[in-house]
């Protein structure tokens, strides 16, 4: 197999890997990289010769591994797109709403080369979209070879699937993102446990071993009580939110909460990107035994829309619990806005239930003191950390020793470290190496064959 790791940072970001298997040249996933914007956001698709993909497949539709999918579709027209049926219905709705944020930074950052395609790729795209059945190979054949492309319910999202590609001489296991627990609304990843030649895993959480005492379930009781104690306080709770998956999850755990009586029962706003998604995901769930929601739960906990203009600074319209994008508190977002109102309160409470990038608002808000000031750099106004801050570990991804623990069932000859920063990487490579296998952690753009 040749392997190209097409993210010209490296790390975590704008992922698109290139591979060759027995004549069969493909791509996997082709995203945008979250710390920037324009050009310098993109894989570099340059390394793959125009229309030479045999196949394009996308693993799920966060937009690191789908931003820049139609920019690489439209660059090899003949090759179709495999995909869940969840990420052939979410994909639409997220790269419609990637246009909509590339015509504001088109002006915001003065980058005219924004945005990277229209309409018209969209519609282009969709046409080459072959959705396939979960743990139902496909066989492709081409100048008499042939390979089996078969996709894997992954967990971490609505969608998301692992790979595993086969030829008459290798078997290639591809993780893409993975979550082996279950989640309130998505059962998790079921992944082969058949011997591989190959093992391509995610490393996102390298660097991080996970408390025994803060299990997934543990960090829910954990986050539910501290919505408690606020709301029984007089406060208001802020929930930075991720749109795809996340904020559905959220709504099906505090409508649990409320029906248990386990917190006072308020208004709950809402609103982003995720509120439409509601309608995707009950879409996706009327047709999949993994997924599991109905939009009636925004009736059930009361779901109301934000105030239609939201000014930095002034008091909240009422009490309640605020379920909004971004997940990181990212400039000119609703909790990016409605944190300048709840920060310099000791009432209030704003709890993140994902990742902050350190260089984020987010990130930086959860390393800044209690009573020390926070500047919202992008509106020109600065709180003091007064309201309640903290962070409940509900990650989409494997714990590390889990992946590790899949490997050893794997038996691969051959390990590919993929999907991480370079510590966590290490660690992956410190931790895998008695398994005997060789290890590559690869560089971006360099070529390597197993």
């Amino acid at each position: 197999m040749k392997f190209i790791d097409l993210n010209p940072h490296g790390g975590i970001g704008a992922n698109c890997s290139f591979c060759e298997i027995n004549g069969f040249r493909f791509a996997i996933d082709s995203g945008l990289h979250p710390k920037f914007a324009g050009a310098e956001s993109l894989p570099d698709h340059s390394l793959i010769e125009r229309n030479s993909l045999d196949f394009i497949i996308l693993t799920h539709c966060h937009l690191d591994h789908l931003g820049t999918l139609p920019l690489l579709s439209r660059e090899h027209p003949d090759a179709p797109v495999f995909l869940s049926y969840g990420s052939s219905v979410i994909s639409r709705r997220m790269l419609s709403n990637s246009i909509s944020v590339m015509r504001r930074q088109r002006s915001e950052l003065n980058l005219p080369e924004l945005p990277l395609y229209g309409r018209g790729d969209l519609s282009a795209l969709y046409s080459r979209m072959k959705p396939l059945s979960t743990d139902e190979p496909l066989t492709l054949e081409k100048d008499g070879r042939s390979i089996e492309v078969t996709l894997h319910h992954a967990g971490h999202v609505a969608g998301a699937v692992s790979v595993t590609i086969r030829s008459e001489t290798e078997r290639v296991f591809f993780t893409g993102d993975i979550l082996f627990n279950d989640q309130h609304t998505l059962n998790g990843a079921r992944p082969p446990l058949a011997e591989v030649d190959v093992l391509v895993t995610e490393t996102t959480r390298g660097h991080t071993s996970r408390d025994p005492n803060c299990q997934r379930e543990a960090e829910i009781v954990n986050l539910l009580e501290a919505t408690r104690k606020t709301l029984s306080n007089g406060g208001s709770v802020l929930l930075p939110i991720f749109a795809l998956g996340r904020m559905q999850e959220m709504l099906l755990i505090l409508d649990e909460a409320f029906r248990r009586k386990a917190i006072p029962t308020v208004p709950v706003f809402c609103s982003g990107l995720g509120m439409d998604l509601v309608n995707h995901f009950h879409e996706i769930s009327r047709n999949s035994n993994d997924l599991c929601f109905n939009r009636k739960v925004l009736k059930s906990v009361g779901a109301r829309p934000l105030p239609r203009k939201l000014i930095p600074g002034r008091d909240l319209p009422m009490q309640g619990i605020y379920l909004v994008s971004s997940g990181m508190m990212v400039e000119n977002t609703p909790s990016y806005v409605l944190a300048t109102s709840m920060l310099g309160k000791d009432r209030n409470s704003i709890l993140f239930v994902g990742y902050c990038d350190p260089s984020t608002p987010g990130g930086k808000l959860l390393e800044t003191q209690p009573d020390e000031p926070f500047e919202f750099k992008e509106i020109d106004w600065v709180e003091p950390v007064r309201a309640k801050i903290h962070q409940f570990d509900l990650s989409g991804h494997a714990d590390r020793e889990e992946l590790v623990a899949l490997a050893k069932k794997l038996s691969p000859k051959t390990i590919i470290l993929h999907h991480g920063d370079p510590e966590s990487r290490d660690w992956f490579s410190s931790s895998l190496s008695p398994l005997g296998a060789k290890i590559i952690d690869p560089e971006p753009l360099v070529t390597y064959e197993t």
